[in-house]
């Protein structure tokens, strides 16, 4: 198994892909705190320039960056992870690999295995060069680098900040792949995974606007308990601006992150399920 996942990280390092996928991200990133944050710290007035300099400045721009990269990034990582699997397909090279000694089981994993660590080094890095950003952003605003804020975060709470956003980009990577898998096509897991991100996002805006038993019945949608696991990174009270369409997690409005890991656990089970049964019962002619 070692073996073929070095053979798979080296196809998948070999790809255009992952370093597109770390352009458009580190170039988020400078959207985040200069264009969103910086610029209109500097120009708005008063009544925005909080939620302005939390997007920029340390430590509040951690949530800043973790909510517009979890967005982003699930967006990327389906891509990533639907063209990493289809494309085997294209090229007629899944039943060579099977007869060479690999079991569907096998091959399957290491497809997904591959494509999971390679986003997870790309995302790590576009954060990385995030939070360099933010340190220069927060110098040339004059203002103290430091964690040492009310309600600041620890080391070990930043892991777990960045662990939230990371299992809130998990489904729907699995899911890119799951489409990928069942249709053996890039572009149905890639467009599957746009059309469902922006399709749930307007569900979700429906449904709260409704309210009552409809806002109650977003509990069961896959963004809304990733908006419990972000709001779970805020630091303090006041809102933040970020990239990502969509407005600020409130804790009060969100399911306990705990039941939001159960329910997109679930989720993530059922996306492998449907994938790994279809591919061991799939008829494989070239």
């Amino acid at each position: 198994m070692t073996s073929m996942l070095a053979a798979e990280l080296l196809k998948v390092r070999k790809r255009w892909m992952p370093y597109v996928l770390l352009l458009v991200m580190a170039g988020g990133t400078a959207v985040q705190i200069w264009l969103v944050g910086y610029v209109p710290w500097r120009n708005d007035d008063a009544e925005f320039q909080q939620s302005a300099l939390r997007a920029f400045a340390l430590p509040w721009s951690f949530p800043a960056l973790l909510d517009a990269g979890q967005f982003w990034g699930a967006m990327l990582v389906g891509i990533l992870i639907a063209s990493t699997v289809a494309t085997e397909h294209g090229w007629g090279t899944v039943r060579q690999a099977l007869i060479r000694g690999q079991t569907r089981n096998q091959y399957l994993a290491i497809k997904l295995l591959g494509g999971a660590l390679m986003a997870a080094v790309t995302l790590l890095l576009a954060f990385g060069i995030g939070v360099c950003l933010s340190v220069i952003a927060t110098a040339v605003a004059d203002r103290p680098i430091t964690l040492d804020v009310p309600g600041g975060p620890s080391a070990l709470d930043i892991a777990l900040m960045i662990l939230r956003a990371g299992y809130g980009i998990l489904p729907y990577g699995l899911l890119a792949f799951c489409l990928a898998v069942v249709g053996r096509s890039t572009t149905l897991g890639v467009a599957g995974i746009l059309l469902f991100m922006f399709g749930e996002a307007i569900l979700m805006a429906v449904l709260g606007a409704i309210g009552g038993v409809a806002a109650d019945a977003r509990t069961f949608l896959i963004g809304h308990n990733v908006s419990a696991l972000l709001a779970a990174n805020r630091i303090g009270f006041g809102d933040y601006s970020s990239f990502a369409p969509r407005p600020n997690p409130l804790a009060s409005d969100l399911p306990d992150p705990a039941v939001a890991v159960l329910v997109l656990a679930l989720y993530c089970l059922a996306f492998l399920a449907i994938a790994f049964v279809i591919f061991r019962r799939r008829d494989i002619r070239s």
